[in-house]
């Protein structure tokens, strides 16, 4: 299995980064590389629209408002991996300053693309999390 971790600080209470990190649905207001995002089975169901046009179908796997954090796993989708599952979650520093992580894990169908699989998702991640600290630091 290989594994990627990005983890950001921002100034900003963990309540408040929380409100949009934990919104399943809310992707697209601080990942710039997603267009659209719906729901379906009753929430548990992400089906997200990449920029390039890419379907991307995530599920709910766990989510927790207390402890801050939700986990899912890629049902279907563009990249060559199987097994893919992620967390991401919000952490108190302090009253004005939260970490937030995103990590996963999954199995590159080709071994040989392990690393640039490892960097894509890396990218992604801290893509991600640099909108989310922008909007949160707002």
């Amino acid at each position: 299995m290989a594994s990627v971790s990005v983890s950001v600080d921002i100034d900003a209470p963990v309540e408040s980064v929380w409100a949009v990190l934990g919104d399943f649905d809310g992707l697209p207001t601080w990942l710039e590389f997603v267009r659209s995002s719906r729901l379906s089975d009753g929430g548990r169901l992400r089906h997200l629209e990449a920029i390039g046009g890419a379907i991307i179908v995530e599920a709910l796997l766990e989510h927790s408002d207390t402890q801050r954090f939700y986990r899912y796993s890629i049902v279907e989708g563009p990249d060559p991996v199987s097994g893919y599952e992620a967390k991401v979650s919000a952490q108190r520093l302090d009253a004005n300053r939260t970490t937030v992580t995103w990590a996963s894990r999954f199995e590159p169908l080709d071994a040989q693309n392990g690393a640039s699989l490892i960097g894509h998702y890396e990218v992604l991640y801290r893509a991600g999390l640099n909108g989310l600290k922008t909007l949160a630091e707002r």
